[in-house]
């Protein structure tokens, strides 16, 4: 998501695209709950994997190392509403897997 929204707008990094707030973080909110709603076993392993993946596509994109600690502390609070979502999908996951 965050390597998409940075080629499309041909910015240099995600969080500095208008598109980031608006559609990044609600896409991947949503992708979050469907995999913990799928695999709802220690769901917040996702959502780091997604903050990791977020990592990784800002230093491909040409970001330097410079500012990495900083970085690690914004990518956890913009990964906030990815571990709610995760929570509940993996709520909601338990509840379908003791239904059936």
């Amino acid at each position: 998501v965050c390597l998409a929204l940075t080629i499309a707008s041909g910015g240099r990094e995600a969080v500095d695209t208008a598109g980031y707030l608006t559609i990044g973080i609600p896409l991947m909110a949503v992708t979050i709950f469907a995999i913990s709603y799928a695999f709802p076993a220690r769901p917040a392993r996702w959502t780091l994997s997604m903050a990791a993946g977020q990592m990784i596509a800002m230093f491909l994109t040409g970001s330097g190392l410079s500012m990495w600690p900083i970085a690690i502390v914004f990518m956890l609070i913009y990964s906030t509403p990815q571990f709610i979502a995760g929570y509940f999908g993996s709520r909601m996951g338990r509840r379908r897997s003791a239904g059936a």
